[in-house]
């Protein structure tokens, strides 16, 4: 027996602040190069997956449970908090500092 997997990916890129309302601007052409169905090669196997959606999010620090990681500034979120942006690597706020989950002490509850 045969069961769907959902396998969600997340990206993130830099832009300037013009092109985030431009029509078929940089986001939308990034967006629709990874947008499609594909074959993967796994060893000497191809597995095809099939596109199903996308969506685009302007990440804000100041109104949503994300920032970038105190240590190495990967983007992160912080799990204790609520909101959390589940498309974005485990973090958490470890002596005032919001840390990713590769950053947090190997004791933490969400380090990596």
């Amino acid at each position: 027996m045969k069961r769907i997997v959902l396998i969600n990916v997340a990206f993130l890129m830099e832009v300037e602040e013009a092109e985030i309302h431009k029509d078929f601007g940089v986001i939308d052409q990034v967006t629709n190069e990874l947008c499609h169905d594909q074959a993967v090669k796994i060893g000497t196997n191809e597995v095809n997956v099939d596109w199903q959606s996308c969506s685009t999010v302007l990440l804000d620090p100041l109104s949503m449970n994300c920032g970038q990681c105190a240590a190495c500034g990967r983007w992160t979120t912080d799990r204790e908090k609520n909101d959390p942006v589940l498309e974005l690597g485990n973090g958490a706020t470890f002596k005032g500092n919001l840390l990713c989950d590769d950053c947090l002490p190997e004791h933490h509850r969400w380090s990596f």
